[in-house]
């Protein structure tokens, strides 16, 4: 007998016997504990395997069957899959198997196997027989709460996220001084296997429709692999672990490939591994890794930028790539969850400054909600809103309390905003359906408009992010029900500067809002409506400010 792992598949041959089918399903249930799939589901399939494989012993046919007894058990992340291949003369699979009389002999084994799992498949050969069986794994139930483990993580985070603050604000100095984009990448990779504890890195960037080696550190460059490719064409990170750290450098014993991206265009990859330990990176060093490459992106598109428009100005240069930087913070477009749809709109002016809001989707609730506006304008607002976004990000753990995220960002930014006379004005909220509320704080913003058969506005009780290292934030608890409107908008609708019609005071932007959009649930409609009343076109006159809404509304 030969059994394997292979990341979250296990793999068994052996002969046909009694034993060795009593000890696979055994080792089978010892990998599903080993990756903490629960007891029943567990024991559930060792009982399956028994029963499959002994069917196959029990009815060898004759002349008895050749080779080995196949099986495969595959842990995804939705459910469990096992495939098991014999060379029996098979049998035909009943399309309802009923449970057999008490006195009978045989019978059991698929009415259990059918009780035991949700799809079943058996494709009966010439050769070989194929059995593929699956159960879906239920959801996961949240831990029990581990204060001292909670107190590490959130010191942790808090960690991550002063590192890349004060990273990024050093490495935007040295990128206006580095002789090359190749110099910088080489600093800021070595920086980041330092920071993260990683032994070996290589980065690449997407030039010319092929991935180019940018930096390396500890591994000689080689060639793109189907792993690499593989993440960029998902969108999404590759974790290496175990076996599947074949797909790493040699003598990587875990590690990560991270793609990242413009809006819709990958920009290239990172790989990142260690060599002298398993311990797998942990979520602070993971989100410094996605910061790091983030900020990688923005000075990539700045010497891209640079030389497309060598003979431009350096006021329109620092346009472009301000506006690039603005428009990598904004949510692609969002699916509803619990039954809310949302909408978004960010119109920079012609001086770019930092306005920018975030949708983030939180299952069996409904959506986090961020509107901000960095004092400002050009890169330095522009780099303050993609250190605001991503710190709020790292605080997914506290969207069920508004006012503490508030809390939390603040003692961040404070030092750092403080040192360059900067403040950023901010609102977040979380739309609760199952609570039936919607809970807002509120940093200085314009006020946060509900509407709900009445009226309901969260203005601000608190002074901006920057003004104060520790303040305290009070959270709004507003009632929401079917039909209900959440709109959230910064000071560009107001400013008299912008050569188009506007709200000449915020209660005349709540007022309309109530008015005009009652009984219209389609976030997309009331889009239209507020911008064809700000007077929105392709031709129209440039703005002196950003004007930035967002809309989430319930179904009736």
């Amino acid at each position: 007998m030969a059994p394997s792992t292979a990341g979250t598949s296990w793999r068994w041959s052996g002969p046909y016997t009694l034993e060795a089918v009593r000890d696979a399903s055994m080792q089978a249930r010892q990998f599903l504990n080993t990756h903490r799939v629960p007891e029943d589901h567990a024991s559930g399939w060792e009982l399956v395997l028994s029963e499959a494989g002994n069917n196959c012993v029990l009815h060898p046919g004759d002349p008895p069957p050749t080779g080995d007894l196949e099986v495969t058990l595959t842990l995804h992340p939705e459910e469990i899959v096992l495939h098991l291949t014999d060379r029996t003369p098979g049998f035909d699979w009943p399309d309802d198997p009923q449970l057999p009389p008490e006195d009978s002999e045989s019978g059991r084994g698929l009415f259990l196997i059918e009780a035991l799992t949700d799809d079943r498949i058996y494709a009966r050969g010439r050769h070989a027989n194929l059995l593929r069986l699956s159960r879906r794994l239920p959801a996961p139930l949240p831990p029990e709460e581990d204060y001292e483990a909670t107190l590490d993580a959130m010191t942790e985070e808090l960690s991550a996220c002063y590192e890349s603050l004060s990273s990024i604000f050093r490495f935007t100095e040295e990128a206006r001084n580095a002789r090359s984009i190749d110099e910088f990448a080489r600093h800021l990779l070595d920086h980041l296997i330092t920071v993260t504890s990683a032994d070996l890195g290589l980065l690449r960037i997407v030039q010319d429709q092929e991935l180019t080696c940018l930096a390396h550190q500890g591994v000689a460059d080689f060639a793109p692999t189907a792993s690499e490719l593989q993440a960029i064409e998902t969108r999404r990170d590759l974790w290496c672990e175990g076996s599947d750290a074949e797909l790493l450098p040699a003598g990587s014993r875990t590690g990560i490939i991270h793609p990242f991206f413009q809006e819709d265009a990958p920009m290239g990859s990172l790989i990142l591994a260690r060599t002298r330990s398993d311990e797998p990176f942990n979520a602070g060093e993971v989100n410094l890794i996605h910061t790091f490459c983030e900020f990688l992106t923005q000075q990539l598109l700045t010497h891209r930028h640079r030389q497309e428009a060598i003979r431009s100005s350096l006021a329109r240069h620092e346009f472009e790539l301000a506006a690039a930087i603005q428009r990598s913070l904004l949510p692609p477009s969002l699916h509803p969850v619990e039954g809310i749809q949302v909408v978004g709109h960010c119109e920079s002016a012609l001086s770019i400054g930092g306005d920018f809001y975030d949708l983030i989707p939180c299952e069996g609730t409904g959506y986090f909600f961020v509107i901000a506006d960095v004092m400002g304008k050009g890169v330095a607002a522009s780099m303050m809103a993609a250190v605001t976004r991503a710190i709020i990000r790292t605080l997914g753990e506290d969207f069920d309390h508004p006012g503490v995220v508030l809390e939390k960002v603040a003692a961040q930014m404070f030092e750092d905003l403080d040192r360059l006379e900067m403040f950023v004005t901010l609102a977040v909220g979380i739309v609760d359906v199952p609570s039936g509320t919607v809970r807002i704080a509120n940093a200085g913003h314009a006020p946060i408009v509900v509407s709900n058969g009445s009226l309901m506005e969260a203005g601000p009780l608190e002074p901006p992010i920057g003004i104060e290292p520790y303040p305290r934030f009070t959270e709004h608890t507003l009632s929401i029900g079917p039909g209900s409107r959440v709109f959230a908008y910064t000071d560009g609708l107001t400013d008299p500067r912008n050569g188009r019609p506007t709200f000449e005071t915020q209660d005349e932007v709540a007022a309309w809002f109530h008015r005009e959009t009652r009984g219209i649930t389609d976030p997309e409609q009331l889009k239209f409506l507020l911008l064809q009343h700000l007077g929105y076109h392709p031709t129209a006159a440039p703005l002196a400010d950003d004007q930035t809404f967002i809309l989430l509304t319930l179904p009736h």
